[in-house]
């Protein structure tokens, strides 16, 4: 990947012209950052139809406004803040409709094809303890990114994390002794 960079004297932070990047460039930043933008927006959106607009929704946003990103270290936090606005406007939109028509048998459903059986049970936890597990655990984002990226408190974030770290292990405990977990 090509990019120009330049470096600040004092503070060695990589400072990516994304005026100047090319097309195949983005498409190869976001090839590296695919699996972490479908498994959040899967995190809140269940419809496989409304995680793939919404992914496409932010490359296009993200495209269109690259040039206000000036660090590159920011581009994944600030892809996935655009991703979850996403996500929730298009909520948003399904609660305005009105369905006259039952559509649970067109619905898509998922399933994570890897070997982590922890996954299993991440995808069993409510959206606010999903979000924070696959930001943090998954995608590797700092909790300060993460408050920014869900629009919550950083102390927020790590009460999700705690939280949703205790209900993991009691469903995991709950499963060994052949009990039923919630």
């Amino acid at each position: 990947m090509v990019l120009e960079t330049s470096t600040t004297v004092n503070s060695k932070i990589e400072i990516v012209n994304f005026k100047t990047l090319s097309k195949d460039s983005f498409v190869e930043i976001i090839q590296e950052n695919r699996v972490s933008l479908y498994r959040l927006s899967k995190s809140i959106l269940k419809n496989e139809a409304d995680v793939q607009d919404a992914i496409s929704e932010t490359i296009i946003k993200a495209y269109t406004n690259i040039y206000k990103l000036k660090l590159m270290d920011s581009f994944k936090p600030w892809i996935m803040k655009i991703l979850v606005n996403e996500c929730y406007s298009i909520i948003k939109k399904h609660k305005k409709l009105e369905l006259v028509d039952d559509f649970a048998d067109y619905e898509g459903s998922y399933e994570d094809k890897t070997e982590d059986n922890l996954m299993f049970y991440v995808n069993q936890l409510d959206e606010e303890f999903k979000s924070v597990i696959i930001l943090f655990y998954y995608d590797d984002i700092s909790i300060k990114n993460i408050s920014i990226i869900l629009n919550i408190s950083e102390g927020t974030v790590k009460s999700r994390l705690s939280r949703a770290k205790a209900k993991l292990k009691a469903m995991m405990e709950n499963n060994l002794r052949g009990d039923s977990f919630e």
